[in-house]
């Protein structure tokens, strides 16, 4: 490995001339102490080897007061590495530092390189606090144990100290006509907090549709102690985040006596009602049930309580999707309260009751106290008085420009979040630009940590580097362009030379990180926007997206294609790179490529069958019908290809979700070559002698959701 593909790039790494001889020699890591649980994982890194071959030998040593230190912003992880030709020395001032350091020997040692410069790294991060949150939501739902560990081998390997894993959160309506819910842990006690699922897709490997009823594995085999622990195991910290009293429909609706009121006393199903001391009894017990299962047993002392867009949204009420609801409650105690007071004094008595438990780390989101004009100097006066000021850490989230600053007046611990990459069923999402200023701003404004927002998806990898790096070091000279050229020469020079490993990532970036707007436009392909209420009223999906490209009042035709034009360059180069490289992690950026060009040529031979039909009247009508006919079977066969490619490619968390987003145009392609047959067939035998308007056909007017979000499609 080229030192210059070190993710991150250490804070402090000086070369010597030479070279230390490393042909066939086996890294030994050799430690003194081997009764820390990170030293002993440490060791575990570098498996023994089987045969009698040469050794490099490697000391391990802790030394907390060494002088080394004194010159780090944040000593916990810090380590200090000497290669020379006869052996190497680590020396950190903890375990935690033995593991880091350990996690760059792996990469200045992977692919076995022959020969290395004896250099000399001293090493930390400038955040304390480094990781990722995973979200609650189609995908991580269905990850089994090994996936989380997996997951979290991943992010040791990048350094990263930090794991927000949501345990409980919801959202408005969108498939089945279903509000988005979703629990990922087990509360035996409370029976009615389960949140099944049903997804219907098509397989191209079973060549059949497959159904999936399920509820999250997590729930169902119970292993999130399983979790806490391995990531403990590997200096990750895990960290449930709860969410409340906005993303909170579930309980309200199981326990309709703890909901926000509408005016004449009826349950909104929303919120709670924060006047109701039942309200906090509950949600105390479900919080010490996740403390008393799977924290305190493995020592962890950080839970995240949410407090995010508490707000109204349309589609929060299956029976009413179409009007604004809001989780405020409206009952005599509550209707005449300030909502930014109320909000306040909930986060005060949750931080206070957390600490009572053992809690020391409270992170909540700063976007609802903030929008209220209630994240304050009353509120940091409020902690203050209760005593829980110190516990608490405000995140600050942006996923778009103007990067958002944690305001430093307020004195309070402050972490930041941008994306990391979040819709795996989307096309792939690049978020560098978000990620680097984010971090740039929140270390000068003395934040403490730094995480992304994400479902884990390989394909977001370059994401992922970028945290590592502007978290752990800012120093390193990088910029974000000279970062993405470091990233893409280590994942491509050596197959495609500098140039043009280079130019593969820009094109990429053409599709998937520089062109905003048409990312919008791209994403409007797909279903998934299409199954919120607003985009509801607007029609059924996909017509209402042939319609707009049919219409092509502002000209998508030309930036879809473009954007193809690009992909298509970006995939050659991924796909002549990997030729030689086979790299799990090229198919993936490849892939995604593939995934945006076979999605717009099928739409442009829908539309393309679409204008032959229009064209269709008199003695043209049977001959126009079957140009259509022809160009559907093709958009079918390509859109086949599609799934195929992606089914051998996703992880399998990630395909049911990615394929029933793609099912549903396969379902209206089918629909559509049935009745245009049968128009056909009229036109053939005498008995129809015009078309009806292609809006009016029936497969136009049919809501064709249930096919991919019920058992009965």
């Amino acid at each position: 490995m080229a030192l210059q593909d070190l993710f991150p790039q250490p804070q402090k790494l000086v070369t010597q001339h030479g070279a230390i001889n490393l042909a066939n020699r086996t890294v030994q890591l050799v430690a003194s102490d081997h009764s820390l649980p990170l030293v002993t994982r440490a060791l575990a890194l570098f498996p023994t080897a089987s045969s009698p071959a040469p050794q490099y030998p490697i000391t391990l040593q802790i030394a907390p007061d060494s002088l080394l230190w004194t010159q780090c912003a944040t000593p916990a992880e810090a380590y200090s590495l000497e290669l020379t030709e006869t052996g190497g020395q680590l020396t950190a001032a903890s375990a935690a530092g033995i593991f880091v350091g350990c996690q760059t020997i792996r990469q200045l040692f992977q692919d076995q390189p022959a020969t290395l410069p004896p250099l000399q790294i001293v090493d930390w991060p400038d955040f304390r606090y480094r990781g990722f949150y995973v979200e609650s939501k189609w995908g991580p739902d269905l990850m089994t144990l090994d996936d989380w560990k997996a997951l979290i081998d991943y992010m040791a390997a990048l350094k990263f100290n930090s794991l927000g894993i949501g345990v409980y959160g919801c959202w408005v309506v969108q498939y089945g006509n279903q509000t988005t819910e979703f629990m990922m842990l087990p509360f035996p006690e409370h029976p009615a907090l389960k949140t099944p699922k049903t997804l219907r897709y098509y397989s191209p490997a079973a060549q059949a549709w497959q159904t999936l009823d399920y509820l999250p594995r997590m729930a169902t085999e119970d292993f999130f102690g399983d979790v806490v622990a391995y990531a403990s195991e590997n200096n990750i910290t895990v960290r449930p985040h709860f969410n409340s009293p906005g993303h909170n429909t579930l309980i309200p609706r199981a326990y309709p006596d703890v909901s926000a009121q509408y005016p004449d006393g009826t349950p909104i199903g929303y919120g709670f009602c924060l006047s109701n001391p039942r309200s906090y009894e509950l949600l105390f017990e479900l919080y010490d049930s996740v403390i008393e299962r799977y924290l305190r047993p493995h020592g962890i002392d950080w839970f995240h309580i949410g407090l995010d867009e508490v707000t109204g949204y349309l589609g929060i009420d299956p029976k009413r999707p179409f009007e604004m609801t809001a989780p405020w409650c409206q009952c005599p105690q509550c209707r005449d309260r300030d909502h930014g007071q109320q909000l306040q004094e909930y986060t005060v008595r949750v931080c206070t009751h957390l600490k009572a438990q053992g809690i020391n780390h409270i992170t909540l989101w700063n976007d609802a106290l903030d929008s209220l004009g209630a994240l304050n100097e009353t509120l940091v006066g409020m902690l203050t008085a209760a005593g829980v000021r110190e516990n608490v850490i405000v995140q600050w989230w942006r996923y778009n420009e103007p990067a958002l600053v944690p305001r430093q007046e307020l004195d309070l611990r402050a972490w930041v979040t941008p994306m990391g990459g979040y819709w795996s069923n989307l096309f792939n999402q690049g978020y560098t630009a978000n990620i680097y200023p984010m971090l740039l701003h929140g270390q000068r404004a003395g934040a403490e940590g730094a995480d992304i927002y994400c479902i884990y998806d390989s394909a977001f990898d370059r994401n992922y580097a970028c945290l590592a790096q502007y978290s752990w070091n800012q120093s390193s000279g990088d910029d974000l362009y000279q970062f993405k050229s470091r990233y893409a020469r280590a994942q491509l020079e050596r197959w495609l030379g500098p140039a043009l490993a280079v130019e593969a990532f820009a094109k990429y970036d053409q599709v998937f990180d520089e062109m905003p707007w048409t990312g919008s436009v791209m994403a409007s392909l797909l279903y998934y926007w299409h199954t919120y209420p607003n985009a509801r009223r607007r029609g059924h999906y996909p017509f209402t997206v042939l319609s707009d490209l049919l219409d092509e009042h502002m000209r998508l035709r030309g930036a879809l294609n473009s954007a193809a034009a690009h992909a298509r360059t970006a995939r050659d180069l991924f796909a002549q790179a990997n030729q030689q490289a086979h790299d799990p992690l090229l198919e993936q950026y490849r892939a995604e490529c593939d995934k945006y060009i076979g999605v717009w040529e099928t739409f442009a031979l829908l539309v393309r069958a679409v204008e032959q039909y229009r064209l269709a009247n008199g003695e043209k009508i049977a001959p126009q019908l079957n140009q259509a006919l022809t160009l559907i079977a093709q958009a079918r066969i390509r859109f086949i290809a599609v799934l195929a490619d992606l089914e051998q490619i996703k992880a399998a968390y990630l395909l049911p979700q990615i394929l029933r987003d793609l099912s549903i145009v396969l379902v209206y392609m089918d629909q559509l070559q049935a009745e245009l047959s049968e128009l056909a067939e009229g036109a053939r035998t005498g008995r129809l002698s015009a078309l009806p308007p292609f809006p009016e056909l029936n497969v136009n007017q049919v809501d064709l959701d249930p096919f991919v979000s019920s058992a009965q499609g």
